[in-house]
Parts: structure tokens; C-alpha cells; sequence
């Protein structure tokens, strides 16, 4: 017998709870009040309790709970100890409930700790935390470092203008030099749960090293993987991956000891390059003489940048032309073509073809001649006050000619596809027959695989031109000329079609306003 009164009897048979309902009319509030001290007693529920309560007759409304219960959760990262007594049992009796409480927690096999276990603090049925798991730490991700590629960009100086005399612009590589490394990816630390089986660890992500396998190698050393060159050379960047260029290094002039140059890779002079002659390579060419080129006849890069450190003298004679950009000291009567074309003091009588024309807009003059971009022209100053005839003209880009261009080329793209699906099932029959083609028809086969690479040429380059067009789009941005300080009469100012030739002195921004008018 739990308790009893003139309405219920409370008993425990055989670990359930059993109310005996003598008569109608005790409330919950008083059942509450009568049971606080029976913290063993765990109803069913609320709704079972009311019913019985409110009807005569023997009830099962709960369970006798034991003294010491466990809850763990689902993942078995933490087990909670409840002991159902009340303050003055648990002190009365500590040490008997510690006692079932590692029973309890011995034959689960669970790891905790006796000593905290015994110090912990009681409270009535607030449950305490006995047991926590060591979660598995996942392994440090792997770390790549790569060499610094040289920023092919002017100094700016504490006046704000471009110091375009001195970039570091090509970076010399020695054969093994190191190029790069990754610190492969850690182990992670194992981790447990309460009843001490090992949870795994993950392992750091893994990165790739991008680099280029012709030029570069990949070592172990010390633990980390590192890339060193295979060769010596210029540091290069392709496609993102790191390499290393084949370099010509010409410690004094280009000239009648060295004939002009035409080199596979990128070219490094350290003197100038002499009247008539030329150089014409594939990766980057740099000119460090001081006293920059005169007359030379031609410096040409297909794929990469020219810099010439002291500018260029060339009578109407020299070309300057590059895939990417140019930097220049000066461009004195010369021809200049590039993406970006750079030049620091001035340009005199010159016609310099680009995307974006930088003319320094602290003290960069342009007198005479032609600037022609297709974004963007700046400089400080243009013409002179002798009205001598200067052309800046940017033709700007029309992204809806170009997307109906693409379109097109799309088309011829798809119908060339196809000739050469036909050439290839062709030739691909002739090939299978051709032990017993005449000499006329072997002939012909000969002339079907010339027709073949002849095709797949066309292919490639409409591909490259629709890439080409379609990254113009995606880059193409309002057309605009600005003259930081002084533009004088008889400077022309173009913008797509339409033009104004100067009257007086001014400066600004010129560019076209919503109704296609020049702001001059």
C-alpha cells in the first residue's frame, strides 16, 4: 500500500500502479499533492488518470519505476541517469542508489566515470548526465601553395600615376626550381561512443595540384607532393595551371650577331632590338634595354604580352603587335596592336589598335596620329595647342549584332558538323575496301583524307571565332574616351559612328547620351 484516504487506495503489485477508486470526487490537484512524495510512480497518462479517478473500481493507472533508470539516445552518444527519489531518500541512502546506478551502468557496458559518478549533485527527477561519446574529428583538408606569378601591372606612385618602366615581368625558372606543393590531406581523429565502439574519422578533403605535366613535375618529399620544373625556362600560367615556358635569353642585342628571332616559347632581351630587325615569338617577349627600340622592324607575340621597357622610336616603319598586352615607355611613330596597350609618357604620330588603349592620365600625351579601341581610350592629354590632327575613336561593340553574328556562325558550325560526319562514313568505307581499290581510287582516298584535316580546320576555327565573339559579349562594356586634363582643337572624338572634331579646349568624358548625341 502506496497510500490510501476515503477516496482511493494506491498500491504497487509486481512493479504496476493500481488505484482502488472507493468513491467519486477526488481531484487531480489533490492527487498531485498526495503523490509528490512517491517519485517512483510514473502514469500511463493524464487521460487513464481522470477516468479513473472519476470512476468506482480498480484501475491500472501506472508503473512502479525502478530506483535508477537509464535513457540513451539513438545515436549511443549519451546516456542520462534518473534516479527516482526524493531529497531526503537520496540522503538517507546515497550510497545504495550509487550502488544500482553502476549496476546498471556496468551491465549496459557503458564507460563513465566512477569518481564523478559519486560527486555528482541530486536532483529529484532531473536527469544527469553519465556518459558522453568523443565524436571522431575529421582530418585537416589538404593545403596547396604555388609560386607567385608576376602581376603584369604598372607601379602606381605616390602622385597616382603608372610607373610602366619597371614590372616584373618575366620570371626566369631554373631546371628544378620549386613551383609549387600540396601538404596532402590528414587522417581524422577516431572518435566512441558510450559503450566504447570506435566511430571512424573522415578524412580531409583532397585538392588537385593543376599544372602542366609537359613542363612540370610532381615529387614526394618530407611528406608533401612538390612541383618542380623539368626544365629551365619563363614561369607561365595556362588555363589556370602553372608552368614553365620555353625561354630564349639574349644578354645584349638583337642584331646582325643574332639575326632576327623567331622562337617557340618567350623571349627575354636585355639589350635592344636593332634597326631592321625582328623578333617574332610565341610566348612573351620582354626588351629591358633602357634605351627601349629604334627603328626595329617588327616585334610580335602570338599568344602572350610584349614589353618594352624604354618605349619605341620607329619612323613610321616599326609594328608592335601582341595577343594579349603591351606595355610601352613611349610610342613614337610606330604601329601598336594588342587586348590592352599601355603606355606611359606619350604617344607621337602613332596608330595603336586595341580593346582598351591606357595612356597614363597624370601625364600621358597623345599627339597626332590614331587611337582606335574598340571599349575605351584615357590619357591626360590630347593634340596640341598647334591643332595638330589627332584621331581617338572607339567603335564600341553591338551586343545584338554579335549575338545574331553568333547565331550564324552556330548555323555553318552545325551544317559543317554534318559534311564531315559524310566525309568521315566515306572514308571510313574506302578504307575498309582499300586492298582492293585501284590506283585512281587510292588516289582519290588520298585526296578524301586532305578534304578530311581541311574540314576539321574550318570546324575548329568557326568554333574558336563563336568563343571568340561570345567572350566579347560577355566583356563588352559602354564606350568611352577620357581626356583627364586638356583636349585641344583639332582632336577628332568617335564614338561607334558618330564623330565631332574639337573647336576649343576641354576635358572629361566623352561618351553618347540616350539619344546617340556626343556630350562634347
Amino acid at each position: 500500500m502506496l497510500l490510501e484516504n476515503e477516496y482511493i487506495n494506491l498500491l504497487e503489485e509486481n512493479n504496476k500502479i493500481i488505484m482502488q477508486t472507493k468513491k467519486e470526487g477526488f481531484s487531480i490537484k489533490s492527487f498531485d499533492a498526495l503523490t509528490s512524495n512517491i517519485p517512483r510512480l510514473r502514469l500511463h497518462s493524464f487521460k487513464e488518470l481522470m477516468k479513473a479517478l472519476q470512476t468506482v473500481g480498480e484501475h491500472e493507472i501506472g508503473v512502479f519505476s525502478p530506483p535508477c533508470e537509464l535513457y540513451i539516445t539513438p545515436n549511443k552518444m549519451k546516456a542520462e541517469l534518473l534516479i527516482h527519489a526524493t531529497n531526503e531518500e537520496f540522503s538517507a541512502e546515497k550510497e545504495r542508489f550509487i550502488q544500482s546506478a553502476e549496476e546498471l551502468l556496468n551491465n549496459k557496458h557503458i564507460q563513465y566515470d566512477k569518481e564523478q559518478l559519486a560527486s555528482m549533485p541530486f536532483l529529484p527527477s532531473n536527469p544527469i548526465l553519465i556518459a558522453l561519446g568523443k565524436e571522431p574529428v575529421t582530418g585537416e583538408n589538404a593545403k596547396i601553395t604555388y609560386i607567385d606569378m608576376p602581376d603584369r601591372k604598372p607601379t602606381i606612385r605616390e602622385d597616382g600615376s603608372a610607373d610602366h618602366y619597371e614590372l616584373n615581368f618575366v620570371t626566369s625558372i631554373a631546371k628544378g626550381q620549386w613551383l609549387g606543393e600540396k601538404i596532402p590531406a590528414k587522417e581524422g581523429i577516431e572518435g566512441c561512443n558510450i559503450f566504447g565502439e570506435p566511430i571512424a574519422a573522415k578524412k580531409g578533403e583532397d585538392e588537385k595540384l593543376v599544372y602542366d605535366r609537359k613542363s612540370v613535375g610532381e615529387f614526394e618529399e618530407d611528406g608533401k607532393i612538390v612541383l618542380r620544373a623539368l626544365f629551365g625556362g619563363a614561369l607561365e600560367e595556362m588555363n589556370g595551371a602553372v608552368s614553365v615556358g620555353k625561354q630564349l635569353v639574349i644578354a645584349g642585342d638583337v642584331g646582325t650577331e643574332t639575326g632576327s628571332i623567331r622562337f617557340d616559347g618567350s623571349v627575354l632581351v636585355y639589350g635592344t632590338v636593332s634597326a631592321g630587325f625582328s623578333i617574332h615569338a610565341t610566348g612573351d617577349i620582354s626588351i629591358e634595354g633602357k634605351e627601349g627600340i629604334t627603328n626595329a622592324k617588327e616585334i610580335t607575340s602570338e599568344e602572350g604580352d610584349v614589353y618594352i621597357k624604354g618605349g619605341v622610336f620607329g619612323a613610321g616603319e616599326t609594328i608592335i603587335q601582341a595577343k594579349n598586352n603591351v606595355f610601352v615607355k613611349h610610342a613614337n611613330n610606330c604601329k601598336i596592336y594588342g587586348r590592352k596597350v599601355h603606355v606611359g609618357l606619350y604617344s607621337l604620330g602613332s596608330e595603336i589598335y586595341a580593346e582598351h588603349i591606357h595612356i597614363d592620365r597624370h601625364k600621358g600625351k597623345v599627339i597626332g596620329g590614331i587611337l582606335e579601341a574598340l571599349f575605351s581610350i584615357e590619357c591626360a592629354y590630347a593634340g596640341n595647342p598647334h591643332e595638330r590632327l589627332t584621331k581617338l575613336i572607339v567603335k564600341g561593340v553591338s551586343i545584338e549584332g554579335e549575338m545574331e553574328s553568333i547565331q550564324r556562325l552556330a548555323e555553318q558550325l552545325k551544317s559543317e558538323h554534318e559534311d564531315l560526319k559524310k566525309i568521315e562514313l566515306t572514308l571510313e568505307k574506302m578504307e575498309q575496301a582499300k586492298a582492293s581499290l585501284s590506283a585512281e581510287q587510292l588516289d582519290l582516298l588520298e585526296k578524301m583524307h586532305t578534304t578530311l584535316e581541311v574540314k576539321q580546320n574550318q570546324i575548329m576555327g568557326l568554333d574558336q571565332t563563336i568563343k571568340t565573339k561570345l567572350q566579347l559579349v560577355q566583356v563588352a562594356t559602354s564606350p568611352k574616351i577620357e581626356v583627364a586634363k586638356e583636349a585641344h582643337s583639332g582632336v577628332v572624338i568617335q564614338i561607334g559612328k558618330t564623330h565631332t572634331m574639337l573647336s576649343r579646349l576641354t576635358s572629361g568624358v566623352f561618351e553618347l547620351t540616350s539619344e546617340g548625341v556626343l556630350n562634347v
